[in-house]
Order: C-alpha cells, then structure tokens, then sequence
C-alpha cells in the first residue's frame, strides 16, 4: 500500500523487549515552545495480522518543562490509548492511518518529577491542550521524533509539525508547506 506521501517511509522494526526504536531530529525543532505547537499529526501504518495487534509508534517531545527543579522531561502521545478524534475510530492493520496528536481524545504525559508535578503522567494522563496549559513555558531540547519499545513491524509518514509536513523519502526527508 502506497504512503500517503510520496514513494517512501520511515519504515520501523522493533523485536520483543528489550529491543526499541527512537527516530528523531534534534535541530529543527530545538528552543520551539511547546506552546507554539498548534497541529501535530502522523501517518502510521501496522503490519499487523489483525486490528488486535494494531499498535503504533508514539510521537515523543524531549523539553525544558521550566517548572521545578526539573531540566528535561519527555513528554509523550499515547496513540493506542488516544481516542476519535486524536486516533482512528477503528485501527485497521495493513492500512495507513492518521494520528492527530493534537487533538480532543489525545493523551499526553510527561515524564520523570514534571509528570507528577503537573498531574499528567502515564498512569493519569492528560490532553495536549491540558499538558501545553499545565507547561506554559516549556521549550524543546532536543528532539521531536517517534519511539517503541514494543514488538512493532510498519512504518511512519507525513509528520505534520504546524503548517510543514516531514515527509520521509528513500533519499531523505522532503519539506513540504500546507497552505
């Protein structure tokens, strides 16, 4: 099945734990707030044998919080727990799909001492609306980009970052504006 755009994809494997997978790109968007982040979408495709198997790889933000004592926390988008509108209604296996981080029915958390701080952690997890409130100040460090750490065989396309999407070539990755 073609990629949504373009010829390529980010195609990613992980095997059992301990084995998984970050994919990131720690210029581009370092010293961004996270408060400026307005659409954040992806495409992702799971070879699965069936929509039970239907997991995908999580969009992570690697940030300044500026909240407490804390320097860096991982703040991350839970797509198998997001619902519609955030995720798809119905996950199919062997199908591209969007995630719309972004929006209502996302689930966030932060990592470490931040998540605890601000109440949005993996165990209560919140909105990105939520999470952008809860971290009026926070700026990203590193890197935006794509983790797994569970049996994963598939692959990303079209990362849309506000008003560019990030489109994943077999010779690099294409910059492409939405009007």
């Amino acid at each position: 099945m073609p990629p949504p755009y373009g010829v390529g994809s980010l195609g990613l494997i992980v095997g059992d734990s301990p084995d998984k997978i970050a994919f990131g790109n720690e210029t581009t968007f370092a010293e961004l707030p996270v408060s400026d982040l307005i659409t954040l979408k992806y495409w992702a495709f799971a070879g699965t044998n069936s929509p039970a198997e239907v997991r995908v790889p999580s969009l992570s933000i690697e940030v300044d919080p500026n909240v407490g004592a804390t320097d860096l926390t991982t703040l991350i988008y839970l797509p198998d727990t997001s619902t519609s509108p955030s995720a798809p209604a119905t996950r199919l296996p062997n199908t591209w799909q969007q995630y719309d981080a972004g929006a209502a029915g996302s689930q966030w958390y932060a990592t470490g001492a931040t998540g605890t701080l601000i109440n949005c952690t993996l165990i209560a997890p919140c909105s990105f609306d939520d999470l952008k409130a809860r971290l009026p100040n926070a700026v990203i460090t590193l890197s935006l980009g794509f983790i797994e750490d569970t049996a994963f065989i598939g692959a990303i396309d079209g990362l849309q970052v506000n008003n560019t999407v990030y489109d994943f070539e077999p010779l690099g990755v294409r910059k492409l504006a939405v009007p």
